[in-house]
């Protein structure tokens, strides 16, 4: 690659982008699933949510960039109990050059420096090992597995380290 990609937190101006990149994620790949239905959100309705996002201390939305494009994304969601839920997805053609790790590694320095969780959880298919690998090496370790609409997944964690 000739240019850098560049990673940052996501801005109301990217709604749009945002979801347009969703949506090619989704076609690309049955691992990245969205919870809602793309087609029903606007991109003034993203740029609100990424608004609200931007001042939560338990909610992150962050992007890597190649030039203008979005490549990848990375997300955190509040759950429960002072647990955030991470998404990560990049673009199949920027896949092995560790843009997934990088972003991995933003929702990690973020959770540590800035939110007021304890903890990162993930879910992902057992046969995405690519996946897999990326959270072993930035710490997660596996909490359980379970079948899911008959495929086998693997629930994943992370006590969020805090700075004394």
């Amino acid at each position: 690659m000739a240019e850098e990609v560049d990673f940052r937190l996501a801005e109301p101006s990217d709604g749009q982008a945002i979801l347009d990149l969703l949506k090619v994620l989704q076609g690309e790949s049955d691992t990245f699933l969205v919870d809602s239905d793309l087609d029903d959100i606007t991109a003034a309705d993203e740029a609100q949510q990424i608004n609200l996002i931007n001042h939560s201390r338990t909610n992150l939305m962050a992007v890597a960039t190649y030039g203008s494009e979005l490549i990848g994304i990375v997300t955190v969601d509040s759950i429960d109990n002072g647990a955030g839920e991470v998404g990560v997805a990049v673009l199949a053609g920027y896949q092995g050059y560790s843009i997934g790790t990088n972003l991995m590694e933003l929702a990690i320095d973020w959770a540590t420096d800035f939110s007021s969780l304890d903890q990162l959880v993930l879910t992902v298919f057992s046969k995405n090992e690519p996946a897999i690998h990326v959270y072993y090496k930035v710490g997660f370790h596996d909490t359980d597995v379970y079948f899911q609409d008959g495929r086998e997944v693997v629930r994943m964690a992370l006590d969020v380290p805090k700075k004394d």
